[in-house]
């Protein structure tokens, strides 16, 4: 049996020190992962109810897979609900609606011009490649995360790829 596999036992009988291990030792991919997904004002808000569904399913783990496999599942699932109720609650007619358009000053550093651009891929595709480029998770454990197939984790992938060139090369990036 694994030391994390130990921590989860104990702290499926209510061990307070082993959820503090659980929390300490994930909070900061899990916090990382949900910023991919929802506004950053939302990220501590969607990551503290990620842990608290993490604890309250806790009995539900069934170890057939690794824990953090199981906790990044749970907290894309819970990143994604968040965005489709904030959608159902900020309908607003389109003729009302208007979109600044990004101004983006000649300084404005790499990784900044990165994050914007990554922002605006949709949730899924930033998940996908925030797994795999900065968690460097493999391929079979993404699919496992988001319960898709191996090969449509590539696909996508691939697509987000395609897509986050495209929207670099929008904001200029390389010029």
């Amino acid at each position: 049996m694994s030391l994390e596999d130990s921590l989860v036992k104990l702290a499926v009988t209510g061990d307070r020190e082993a959820q503090r291990l659980i929390y300490d030792s994930l909070k900061g991919s899990v916090c990382r992962l949900v910023a991919r997904i929802v506004a950053l004002s939302d990220v501590d808000d969607v990551t503290q109810d990620v842990f608290l569904h993490v604890f309250s399913a806790l009995s539900t783990f069934r170890f057939e897979s690794q824990f953090s496999t199981w906790v990044y599942r749970l907290a894309v699932n819970d990143a994604l609900q968040h965005l489709r109720r904030q959608r159902r609650r900020e309908m607003v007619p389109l003729d009302n609606l208007e979109i600044p358009e990004p101004v983006l000053q000649p300084d404005v550093e790499n990784n900044e011009m990165l994050s914007l651009a990554i922002s605006k891929l949709e949730p899924e595709l930033r998940v996908i490649l925030h797994l795999k480029e900065e968690q460097e998770v493999d391929y079979a454990t993404i699919a496992e995360i988001l319960r898709i197939p191996e090969g449509t984790v590539g696909s996508r992938l691939n697509r987000a790829r395609r897509e986050l060139k495209k929207e670099l090369l929008a904001l200029g990036w390389g010029n």
